[in-house]
């Protein structure tokens, strides 16, 4: 009789953050196929579990996938581990899972530690439609392409980042977005654990760049304003065209000249301007 594919979400920090079910799994299992050997070996040790494991990470997943399959195949018990959350979640898993579907094997989800839900549960910010974005891309048109998105989304967006690239994100999203919240968690359920909110305007605000990030951005706050008009707003970024891409002005000062010969708040027409811009490239990009 084939085995099951237990997917086993661990600790995204505390080491108590694990449900009974999930250290029942992992003592029960034939195998454990974990992201990094050593990180689970902690957690592991920690619980005083032996369990023979094998690496499964996002090298070599393609290799190894299909070994694990056959043994599945031949009525081995397996749990799929990474190194904090959830496998398949912007992390290895995805590929395995798949398999076993295909080969009618199966697949038992052992829920446990979200950082992505412990994040939207602290945030205050609607969680009842939200967008999860992964981590932006590191460079090149990816990378603008997933800032454009994120940007022309209007629910709440939870995203990861990496510690070495915190800074340049906060300032890409700066360029962005106006008038929404951005919450930095740094660290979630760990001992240096840190929440910083803050306006994005102004997200170059200190934060450690150490540990791991959530990056939590609220909704467009538009509450008790009315809604600009919108022949004035396209004559606005009609203007801060022609004064930047035909003139010699700065954004910032064609920002200000446009919003007060028309009126209206220099947020609203820099933000126009932004979406203006992204939809331009992607026009651009579906010509090219």
């Amino acid at each position: 009789m084939p085995g099951t594919l237990f997917v086993v979400a661990t600790p995204i920090g505390n080491l108590e953050d694990i449900t009974l079910r999930a250290l029942r799994t992992l003592r029960e299992v034939d195998l454990i196929a974990a992201e990094d050997t050593r990180r689970t070996a902690k957690l592991l040790s920690h619980h005083q579990i032996h369990c023979r494991m094998v690496s499964l990470h996002e090298h070599n997943e393609r290799r190894e996938a299909p070994k694990l399959i056959e043994k599945l195949i031949a009525g081995a018990s397996v749990a799929l581990v990474t190194d904090a959350g959830t496998p398949g979640i912007s992390d290895p898993g995805e590929y395995l899972v798949r398999l076993a579907h295909e080969r009618g094997l199966k697949v038992t989800p052992i829920p446990g530690a979200s950082a992505v839900a412990a994040a939207l549960s602290v945030s205050g910010l609607p969680a009842s439609q939200f967008v999860f974005m992964g981590f932006p891309p590191r460079s090149g048109q990816e990378r603008r392409q997933w800032l454009e998105r994120l940007a022309t989304d209007e629910r709440t967006v939870v995203a990861f980042e990496s510690p070495h690239r915190i800074a340049k994100t906060l300032a890409d999203l700066a360029e962005l977005l106006v008038n929404r919240q951005i919450q930095i968690h740094r660290e979630i359920t760990k001992l240096h654990e840190e929440l910083v909110l803050t306006p994005i305007k102004t997200s170059e605000a200190s934060t450690n760049p150490l540990g791991e990030f959530v990056l939590v951005i609220g909704p467009a706050d538009n509450s008790g304003k009315s809604a600009p008009d919108e022949a004035s707003v396209a004559e606005a970024t009609k203007m801060i065209g022609c004064m930047t891409i035909r003139g010699e002005f700065e954004l910032d000062e064609a920002v200000n000249l446009a919003a007060k010969a028309l009126s209206l708040e220099p947020a609203v027409v820099k933000k126009a301007w932004k979406k203006h811009r992204i939809l331009e490239n992607r026009r651009r990009d579906g010509l090219s």
